[in-house]
């Protein structure tokens, strides 16, 4: 690493990066120290190529600027991008006042646009490999929520309860569940599960579908309905046709006639 003197303006800020939060106190003695006695401890930055990204710093750059102060002390050293990410994400770290969302956003950064895994993550930033994992799964979470994070209203251990529900809405649905009615963490795991075992019950068997009705058809000669193997339809002229139709109706008219009289001569019953 190397102490460099450079136009703070030239210095490039990377849009996503995590930046640690100062009360309003002490970013006002910031100032007055920036103002009395310059920038005393230089920032750090990596030099990518040309440009010099800033790691480190961005409140002590930022009063360089407003001031304009032409030349500032820098602590360069050479590396990629994923090293200003990574040693970003180190330093603010380990000061721990900063939005949880920011480090997610660096997270996703390095997971998405320069595919590391969670463990080089957790090895170039000195964190835990769970901890990268967390912060991993977090990023899953819905705006609302990860800001209810940065805000406070939200710590990490429920906030990875949600995770487990890979709707949006759902997540939202059960962090305004889990602050309505003030559950604390357990509560929350056990509805959450419960959920989880409704949307993994496979639903019951379908019963089997009913038989297809058979289909049938009516015989032209008795006008009785029989299946269709039952039935057949031989090349017929109209003529014997008709005469069979004719022949049809005098049997069963007969017939009609013979259980008529049969039913007449018939004894009366017995009384």
């Amino acid at each position: 690493m190397k102490l460099r003197k450079i136009d703070p303006r030239k210095i490039v800020v990377p849009e996503v990066r995590v930046t640690s939060r100062f009360d309003p106190e002490t970013l006002v003695m910031l100032k007055d120290s920036i103002k009395a006695e310059g920038l005393i401890a230089p920032i750090i930055c990596c030099q990518v190529e040309e440009k010099f990204v800033l790691v480190d710093g961005l409140h002590r750059l930022q009063e360089a600027i407003t001031q304009q102060l032409p030349i500032i002390d820098v602590a360069v050293t050479e590396g990629t991008m994923i090293d200003v990410l990574t040693r970003n994400l180190f330093m603010d770290h380990i000061r721990g006042k900063h939005p949880v969302s920011e480090m997610v956003q660096v997270i996703e950064s390095l997971t998405k646009d320069y595919g590391l895994d969670s463990d080089a993550i957790a090895k170039k930033t000195g964190m835990t490999r769970e901890y990268v994992e967390n912060l991993q799964l977090i990023s899953r979470l819905t705006p609302m929520i990860r800001a209810a994070i940065d805000d406070g209203s939200l710590k990490v251990t429920p906030a990875l309860e949600l995770t487990r529900l890979k709707s949006p809405e759902a997540q939202e649905e059960y962090f305004l569940l889990y602050r309505q009615f003030r559950w604390n963490t357990q509560t929350l795991h056990e509805y959450i599960s419960e959920r989880l075992a409704i949307l993994e019950t496979p639903p019951p068997p379908m019963s089997p579908a009913p038989p297809p009705a058979p289909h049938t058809a009516e015989c032209v000669y008795c006008h009785g309905q029989f299946d269709l193997s039952q039935l057949s339809n031989p090349t017929t002229c109209i003529g014997c046709f008709t005469d069979m139709v004719r022949s049809m109706l005098l049997a069963q008219t007969e017939l009609a006639k013979e259980v008529a009289a049969a039913a007449k001569e018939a004894p009366s019953p017995k009384e």
